[in-house]
């Protein structure tokens, strides 16, 4: 287990379009955080709030995940990890901590992008720095894995790049973007695909339960159907 982790993560470092990602998240943060957010809230509590919870980035952070996993069943290094002798459920956990790892790095340093740069304008103050926005951060995180878990389901069932790619970012816009337009019903809202809204405990507790137990389902699914796929 421990070389696959050393392995996906040397992938991670060598992913050209994880870098894209993040200069991509970091551009948009810089650039509502330093240009438009200095005119909009008071301080960097607010700011945190506004952007800790926000699911509109979702989308890109799935496809990178579905993009890193499905080439590695198009390039046929699962089965050849497969041959090695690793086992399927190590390969299969081994290539969530690193995804997940990926999705919370990339979401920690888009908000973090975002208060720093309405901070060099506005100037520093220590509003945000308490532990319910800890908490609240960790919580998103936690939800923010659930979703990448539905992914992870997506690309080992279709087990192609594409097909990955195409399923992932049809079930990401419907459930991070499309539903939160159109639905304020209570099972969307303290769902994994809503981030919660705000720091109260109660809605973090709950908030974070579900998101493992729907995170729990996916990958008992996903490792069912692995377990029972044909890879040659």
């Amino acid at each position: 287990m421990f070389n696959l982790l050393k392995v996906e993560f040397y992938k991670l470092r060598k992913f050209p379009f994880g870098y894209m990602v993040l200069l991509l998240f970091l551009g948009i943060g810089i650039i509502g955080g330093g240009y438009k957010f200095p005119y909009t809230f008071e301080n960097t509590a607010d700011v945190f709030a506004a952007n800790v919870c926000d699911t509109s980035l979702v989308f890109t952070i799935s496809l990178a995940a579905a993009f890193f996993m499905g080439k590695d069943f198009s390039g046929r290094t699962i089965d050849n990890e497969i041959k090695l002798g690793y086992s399927r459920s190590k390969i299969l956990f081994s290539k969530m901590i690193a995804v997940c790892s990926f999705a919370a790095f990339i979401h920690t340093v888009w908000v973090a992008v975002y208060v720093l740069s309405f901070a060099a304008v506005r100037g520093f103050d220590s509003s945000v720095l308490c532990a319910e926005n800890a908490l609240w951060l960790i919580t998103v995180l936690i939800q923010l894995s659930a979703v990448i878990s539905g992914v992870i389901l997506i690309t080992f069932t279709t087990r192609t790049v594409a097909g990955a790619i195409a399923i992932s970012s049809m079930y990401v816009l419907i459930c991070c973007n499309i539903l939160r337009n159109y639905t304020d019903a209570k099972i969307f809202t303290m769902s994994p695909f809503c981030f919660v809204q705000n720091s109260d405990s109660k809605n973090l507790v709950f908030a974070a339960v579900n998101a493992l137990v729907t995170m729990a389902v996916f990958l008992l699914i996903t490792v069912f159907t692995f377990n029972k796929a044909e890879v040659k």
